[in-house]
């Protein structure tokens, strides 16, 4: 038997491992009003996750402690321990939730990773989604709603159908039988990324043909004109105020937009693109769009191409052609000149983002170089572009 503990805001989880019964639940109360009372004011969750067996003397532990917590709850709770809670009518007085399901990625195939997580194909039918932080859940939650959403709204999204534990975090788990990804579409044909680009864009052209109401989803004009104020110290005072004014003056637009929209991110399933990562959506002017397209192509591995490689597995120069081809398709045009001016609207925003990025990631050596970059190329941008609007 072992208790342990840890605290997420305002949340004390208190995780029980082994058996609990008549020789050892004394203990086991002992130490758990310890850690509560030198805890004040925080609600309690016990973890089970690693608990295989409750007797009655355990049962009582808990029942005292819901005396003190009518608001407890106990999560992760395997089958034969959720039996014994079911049975004695525990379940009608606290919440008790059944631990996910067990899932492993071992021998999986790889198919991409973002920023969030990393997503497999865990079988033929299934994709499996795992994620970077340990306590997922409310992003998770968060991400199926906000595919619960896009659906609604008429986008061809895959919905997770389940939430599995995947080691010691968590992940999401998706029908798409045979589904593959743009990114692979890429790998496989680097000379012609026509069709990749067809499906990346009719996607995104789908997405922003949705308007929605405020409040629905962030508007990513407030999230801009934060990076910008964040980052004009770091300028030149008539730089810093430009760059302001600039996203000031982007008039508000209820346009739908996915908000991290890049080839991991899209699936083709019998010749229909599909989005299964859906924790970015937003809305504004799509001029915030094509700057996040701008840093997943171009910005991000400018200073260094392996990270192209080890994002999306393509190189550096497919990712830049790629662009390209995609500002074309959703500009609907061929004239160099007017897709080279979007480009540089985009670019202004992607180097503003990655600026106040490498400003708060100090600790990362190549912060240094990337912020050199991001101040000399904004410099050269402002001094060029007179609008974001397109």
């Amino acid at each position: 038997m072992n208790v342990t503990f840890r605290l997420d805001k305002d949340i004390l989880y208190i995780a029980i491992e082994g058996r609990i019964d008549a020789s050892n639940a004394a203990e086991v109360e002992e130490q758990i009003f310890k850690i509560k009372n030198d805890n004040p004011g925080k609600h309690t969750v016990l973890d089970a996750d690693k608990l295989e067996y409750i007797s009655s003397a355990g049962l009582r532990v808990i029942l005292r402690l819901r005396k003190e917590e009518p608001k407890l709850a106990i999560i992760n709770v395997a089958s034969d321990v959720y039996e014994v809670f079911d049975m004695t009518g525990f379940t009608d007085m606290v919440t008790v939730e059944k631990a996910y399901q067990r899932m492993s990625v071992e021998g999986c195939e790889f198919i991409a990773k973002g920023a969030n997580g990393a997503v497999y194909r865990y079988d033929n039918e299934t994709i499996l989604k795992t994620y970077f932080a340990k306590d997922a859940l409310p992003e998770i939650k968060q991400e199926r709603e906000n595919a619960r959403k896009a659906f609604v709204l008429g986008i061809n999204t895959a919905i997770p159908y389940g939430i599995v534990r995947v080691d010691d975090g968590y992940g999401t788990v998706t029908e798409l039988l045979n589904a593959v990804s743009v990114t692979k579409l890429i790998r496989n044909n680097p000379d012609d990324m026509t069709e990749a680009a067809k499906y990346y864009i009719d996607m995104l052209k789908s997405i922003h043909a949705i308007t929605v109401e405020d409040g629905e989803v962030p508007d990513m004009k407030e999230t801009a004109l934060n990076w910008a104020e964040f980052v004009a110290p770091y300028l030149s005072e008539e730089q810093g105020k430009k760059l302001c004014a600039l996203v000031e003056a982007v008039p508000k637009q209820n346009t739908l937009m996915h908000g991290d929209y890049h080839t991991n991110n899209i699936m083709v399933q019998n010749g229909e693109p599909l989005l299964i990562d859906m924790d970015t959506l937003c809305m504004g002017h799509p001029v915030f769009e094509l700057g996040s397209m701008f840093n997943a192509f171009v910005g991000y591995s400018e200073l260094d191409h392996q990270n192209m490689i080890d994002f999306f597995g393509y190189t550096f120069e497919t990712a830049g052609k790629f662009w390209q081809t995609a500002l074309k398709m959703y500009l609907n045009t061929e004239d160099e000149e007017l897709c080279q001016s979007v480009a540089e609207k985009a670019m202004i925003i992607g180097y503003t983002r990655m600026l106040r990025r490498s400003v708060r990631r100090p600790e990362e050596a190549d912060s240094p170089a990337k912020i050199a970059r991001c101040k000399e190329m904004l410099a050269l941008l402002l001094n060029k572009v007179d609008t974001l609007i397109f």
